[in-house]
C-alpha cells in the first residue's frame, strides 16, 4: 500500500483520538460539588445539579446535603462519619425545614435515620448552614468553594482520608513476644 503524502499525520492523529477516547471510556465525569460550611470538624457539601423544584408549591426547592464530620458522636470515642439531610427551602418567604436525615459510620453503615414529624417552617436567618445554603438553592448562585469529583461517595471518601493523613499515629505499643514451641516429642518406635 503506497501512502500519500501528507496522510501519515492524520492517521497518528486519528489514532491518538482514537486512544484517547478509549482510555477516557471508562471515567466518569467529575461533578462540582458546593461547600456550604467548612471548619475543623466538618464540611458540608450539596450538589448543586440535584436541586428539585417541589411539585404544586410554586418557587419550593428540595436538596440533600451531605456532612462530612470528623467525629458524628458527642460522647466517648471519635467515629468518623458523615450526615446525609434533605431540606426544602421555601424560596419565596425565605424559609426552611429538613425533611429527613441519617446518619451514616465512615464504611456507610447506617446508625441512625429521623423523619421529621413536624411540617413546620423556620426562618433562615438564623441558621447558620440555611443562610448559606439557600442562595445556592434559590438564587442558582455558586458557593465560593467547590470540591470536584465522580460522585458524592469519592468526596465523602476523600475528606475523610485527609483527616486520616493529618492526624498522627499513635505510639508503637510494645507487645511481649510469644512463648518459645515446646520440640515436639518423636512417636515411639513399635517393637517387633
Amino acid at each position: 500500500m503506497a501512502w500519500k503524502t501528507g496522510t501519515w499525520p492524520i492517521f497518528a492523529l486519528t489514532g491518538v483520538a482514537f486512544g484517547a477516547a478509549v482510555l477516557g471510556a471508562g471515567r466518569a465525569e467529575a461533578a462540582l460539588f458546593d461547600v456550604v460550611r467548612s471548619n475543623a470538624s466538618a464540611v458540608t457539601v450539596i450538589d448543586p445539579s440535584a436541586v428539585e423544584a417541589v411539585p404544586g408549591d410554586g418557587k419550593v426547592r428540595r436538596v440533600r446535603s451531605v456532612a462530612v464530620q470528623r467525629s458524628i458522636t458527642a460522647d466517648g470515642p471519635r467515629q468518623a462519619g458523615y450526615v446525609s439531610t434533605i431540606s426544602d427551602y421555601d424560596c419565596l418567604k425565605w424559609r426552611s425545614r429538613w425533611r429527613a436525615f441519617s446518619v451514616y459510620t465512615r464504611f456507610g453503615a447506617l446508625v441512625l435515620h429521623k423523619d421529621n414529624a413536624e411540617a413546620g417552617w423556620t426562618p433562615i436567618y438564623g441558621d447558620p448552614e440555611a443562610e448559606a445554603t439557600a442562595p445556592v438553592v434559590c438564587n442558582g448562585g455558586g458557593a465560593a468553594n467547590v470540591y470536584s469529583a465522580a460522585s458524592i461517595g469519592e468526596l465523602v471518601t476523600a475528606l475523610l482520608q485527609t483527616w486520616d493523613d493529618a492526624e498522627p499515629l499513635p505510639p508503637l505499643q510494645p507487645v511481649a513476644p510469644l512463648p518459645a514451641k515446646k520440640p515436639k516429642k518423636p512417636p515411639p518406635q513399635s517393637r517387633p
